[in-house]
């Protein structure tokens, strides 16, 4: 199928996708969540900030959290994202740049923890570092995928 609109159209499709694993990981299907969750975050991310950047809302952190949005726990003395626009953005970079790594618990991953470093650098001073359940990152996905597609169009 062709992309009418490329970043609505993937959001909706990656939606799509994300639907079919839960259900085939319900019915006990050996699939590959968090892979599929981690490379629907990439595109969620990265296509957004370069074709909508400007369009997705500055809602404040505190507004989102009162919507049911999980919020990153920013750890150490790093500032916390100050509204949606900005956690995008350093989520963005953080997994774009593959600064992340998993937590587990039993062999099973339970999280994963990200991060962004002074002038991009691989192995420059951390700037911000953040942990998410994989609750918490599943939800953000879905609902930054809400926020996508009730954007307006590119011209």
């Amino acid at each position: 199928m062709y992309y009418e609109d490329l970043v609505k159209d993937f959001a909706k499709r990656t939606q799509r996708n994300l639907a079919v694993i839960r259900e085939r990981r319900a019915a006990g299907d050996e699939v590959y969540d968090v892979t599929q969750l981690i490379n629907s975050m990439l595109g969620l991310l990265v296509l957004p900030k370069e074709h909508y950047y400007d369009r997705i809302p500055q809602t404040p952190l505190d507004e989102l959290r009162d919507a049911g949005w999980p919020a990153p726990v920013v750890t150490g003395e790093m500032p916390e994202p100050k509204d949606l626009r900005k956690l995008m953005a350093l989520l963005r970079n953080s997994i774009a740049h593959c600064n992340m790594t998993f937590t587990e618990r039993g062999g099973r991953i339970t999280g994963v923890e990200v991060w962004n470093t002074k002038n991009g650098k691989k192995d420059g001073e951390r700037n911000w570092t953040a942990l998410l359940s994989l609750q918490d990152l599943e939800s953000i996905t879905d609902r930054f995928t809400e926020v996508i597609l009730s954007l307006p169009s590119k011209d």
